[in-house]
């Protein structure tokens, strides 16, 4: 796997939403590539703040968690 593919699957990464053979791969690249590694560890940091600031106003409805996603997803392609 390289960096594009990695950077690619780390918001599922992140999520829990790979299967296993496809999180391991991501892992075993995170383990050897630090500039991959400080990424995910940058957007780990940035959702931690994102859900301590959003659980002071109460759960992020679904509808907007895709939209979220959904826009991540454009901008990662453009």
């Amino acid at each position: 796997m390289d960096c594009d593919d990695a950077l690619v699957e780390l918001e599922a990464y992140l999520d829990a939403e790979l299967k296993p053979e496809l999180r391991r791969d991501v892992e075993s690249h995170l383990a050897g590539c630090s500039h991959c590694f400080d990424r995910g560890e940058f957007r780990k940091r940035l959702r931690d703040i994102i859900r301590r600031k959003c659980s002071e106003v109460g759960e992020l409805p679904p509808a907007v968690a895709t939209r979220i996603r959904a826009a991540i997803i454009t901008i990662r392609t453009d």
